[in-house]
């Protein structure tokens, strides 16, 4: 004889089982005496349950929950796929309905001014270095200050002799000291214009120069560092330092005695000499034939130009590389076509990962060592590797163990189900309004100084939720699968294996793993509130 599980004796108790299930329960505890003993014991608990919360609570309130039935894979399913439908619909009305308003909007957009990534990352980078040893040290004496305070105010609360209050008079006043010592004084050079700004020839700067314009000139001596940023920036002076650069468009036609480190669209380099290493990224990138460089060069870039003599190696990153100056060292190219033109000189070998047909070399190009043609790399497919497999089950056990430990110790979290209908697209768009939402809020606090604090720990809360998400949304589709055991490492772990297996499908496992998170996220956020609401409650009660 098999008999009921406490779960669907539960379900039978409180009148939850569908009609042909509650039949089947109903015949077999008419012929078994112990299941008779516990559905009256249930029964009996139920009663109980009544009585005491109607004793306790107002008219309002005395209804008694019955058992929810958890979803169904058929549920589940259904929820999923009508996420995915309102995701197209919500695609289909943006194309269709609101396609001429979002083009007007764009096209008006169009006309107003943005200010450009280098100009934003050139004006943030100067504010930070102007200001940002002072904000540190604000921010600092404040958190300093406000731990002492409240140590203080907690050693006088506690009533103790005059040892305790001297005690708190010393923090207090160690705390006002430290807010009242003056920022340090940096050794750095800074000018900033919003037109053209100038450094003049008859101008010598013996130390680091930090410049931010429109339009900077160099024309000066320089005998430290140089960091420039700008629309566009024109080197013709001297720099006896180092030169780092962030522009739009940077000419150098200086001497740079060290590193020369830079990005913009256009960057072109003649007429001048670099002691140390060049290192660029940008669009178009020329190096003429009139520069000297004494050490090595690396470039990364849609075309590329060296014409120059290099002392060592040169590194190209880019779709064309046009080689046509000395090298002393070796040519490592990764392109889709290596032109070696003029009367180019390379001492070492040439590296160049393509074939030979996509290699031009002039007659007159001379190369000392070997040139030697790589395969490109390709793409593996992952399915086919061992390192997939064992990062997925190590994923897997991570998943796991995690979840086992949030299970144990937020008991509410094994209650969690997927609802099926409305209540999965509920949860869906919870999940999407906490996925995109937190992380706005956060950088919008972090503006004060203040709000930092919180900002880190909002950040850290959404990491830690989208991780949980899944694993939520693994243990319910565990009970879904093994709706029999009452293990809950078991159906945990069915749970995530059929997760690990859904998101890795080609294709679809990626729009699959984003509805999961976003279910799982919602699922959490409702919980969360959930819990303060309950706790209110009581607390209410209580009072």
């Amino acid at each position: 004889m098999t008999h009921p599980t406490p779960l669907k004796l539960s379900m039978h108790a409180d009148e939850a089982l569908p009609p042909n299930e509650a039949e089947q329960v109903a015949a077999h505890v008419e012929a078994c005496e112990l299941c008779q003993s516990q559905l009256s014991a249930l029964r009996a608990e139920t009663q109980h349950l009544v009585t005491a919360l109607r004793a306790d609570t107002p008219e309002d309130a005395r209804e008694v929950p019955t058992f929810s039935r958890p979803a169904s894979l058929r549920g589940f399913a259904l929820a999923n796929i009508g996420t995915a439908l309102l995701i197209w619909l919500a695609q289909f009305l943006w194309k269709t309905l609101f396609g001429e308003m979002i083009l007007n909007t764009a096209t008006w957009l169009t006309s107003v001014y943005i200010p450009d990534i280098y100009q934003l990352t050139s004006t943030t980078a100067l504010y930070l270095l102007e200001e940002g040893t002072a904000m540190l040290d604000a921010y600092l004496g404040f958190v300093i200050a406000t731990l002492l305070i409240i140590t203080a105010l907690a050693l006088l609360l506690m009533r103790q002799r005059f040892r305790a209050g001297t005690l708190s008079m010393c923090l207090i006043a160690a705390a006002v000291g430290t807010l009242m010592v003056p920022a340090p004084v940096q050794a750095l050079d800074f000018r900033r214009s919003e037109g053209v700004l100038t450094i003049p020839a008859s101008e010598t700067i013996d130390d680091t120069l930090i410049v931010r314009g429109e339009t900077v000139l160099i024309e000066g001596t320089i005998t430290g560092d140089v960091i420039a940023f700008g629309e566009e920036i024109n080197v013709t002076g001297s720099i006896r330092g180092n030169l780092f650069t962030f522009a739009e468009i940077v000419k150098v036609r200086g001497d740079v005695g060290g590193l020369v480190l830079g990005a913009a669209n256009t960057y072109t380099l003649s007429t001048s000499s670099v002691g140390g290493d060049l290192w660029l990224a940008g669009e178009n990138i020329e190096v003429g034939g009139d520069v000297r460089i004494g050490r090595n060069v690396a470039i990364a870039s849609d075309n590329v130009s060296v014409g120059a003599d290099v002392g060592r190696d040169l590194f190209a990153y880019a779709e064309t590389v046009d080689m046509s100056g000395n090298l002393g060292g070796n040519l490592e190219a990764f392109s889709q076509r290596l032109r070696l033109l003029g009367d180019a000189h390379i001492v070492g070998n040439v590296r160049f990962r393509g074939n030979e047909a996509e290699l031009f070399r002039a007659d007159e190009v001379r190369v000392d060592g070997d040139v030697e043609f790589l395969a490109r790399p390709e793409e593996k497919n992952r399915y086919a590797t061992v390192e997939f497999y064992l990062w997925q089950i190590a994923q897997l056990i991570a998943a796991f163990l995690f979840g086992l430990a949030m299970l144990w110790l937020v008991p509410a979290l094994r209650g969690l189900s997927i609802g099926a209908g409305l209540e999965g697209l509920k949860s869906a768009g919870i999940g999407i309004v906490a996925l995109v939402s937190v992380p706005i809020i956060a950088v919008l606090v972090a503006i004060t100084l203040i709000g930092l604090p919180f900002t880190f720990l909002a950040l850290v809360a959404w990491l830690l939720g989208i991780y949980l998400a899944t694993i939520v949304v693994g243990a319910s589709i565990g009970q879904m699968l093994v709706s029999n055991s009452d293990s809950m490492p078991l159906t945990l772990l069915a749970g995530l294996a059929t997760v690990m297996v859904v998101v890795n499908l080609p294709v679809i496992g990626g729009i699959i793993g984003f509805i999961f998170t976003i279910i799982g996220l919602g699922m959490l956020v409702q919980l969360v509130f959930d819990l303060v609401s309950t706790r209110g409650f009581d607390e209410q009660a209580t009072d």
